[in-house]
């Protein structure tokens, strides 16, 4: 996508942002490439030019959300602080910027559960984190930390589904988080 120029790129975007507003609005099995393109301002020819069909324009969609995602969790568990509260930010960024973005939506059940397809796509995003959780347990000498971090994150995709809003997302997965580990600590 480097050598698109930034008309093709700023078109791409509008395309996507639109999938994203007609999804969450009407779910993905109800959604249509013409719906799309109403929503985006284009011509159904040129989405059709970018994205063959709904389910190529969503895998685009799962990969840019898998892409924040990661990014998300980076910067939040990147930052100075005790490991508990590195951990419960940089999980609580990457589950509730999903809330977020589902919220208020009444498919979001739907369109939670339309990715297992693209699964792999999720796994390899959280298959990193686990990695850094997995690193940062052991250099805390956290024994089980392989587990540990299987369980965070299995306990993040629950919390995801269980609690109304991000912020609700946010604060129960910090609170986990700093409860399960503190006490795991030596």
């Amino acid at each position: 996508m480097a050598n698109l120029s930034p008309r093709v790129l700023e078109k791409r975007r509008r395309i996507l942002d639109a999938a994203r507003e007609v999804m969450l609005r009407t779910g993905f099995r109800a959604t249509t490439m013409e719906a799309i393109a109403k929503e985006a301002g284009i011509a159904k020819p040129t989405l059709y030019a970018q994205f063959s069909d709904k389910d190529t324009l969503f895998e685009a969609l799962i990969e840019e959300l898998v892409s924040e995602k990661a990014k998300v969790f980076a910067r939040a568990f990147e930052a100075e602080g005790p490991l508990a509260e590195r951990v419960g930010n940089g999980l609580a960024e990457m589950f509730g910027g999903i809330a977020d973005m589902l919220q208020g939506s009444p498919h979001a059940a739907e369109l939670v559960n339309e990715p297992q397809r693209l699964a792999h796509k999720f796994k390899r995003a959280d298959d990193a984190v686990a990695d850094s959780l997995k690193r940062a347990f052991s250099d805390a000498g956290i024994d089980d930390g392989d587990r540990l971090a299987t369980v965070l994150l299995a306990s993040g995709a629950g919390i995801l589904g269980k609690y109304p809003d991000g912020d609700a997302v946010r604060g129960a997965i910090r609170l986990l988080c700093d409860r399960v580990i503190r006490g795991s600590l030596p």
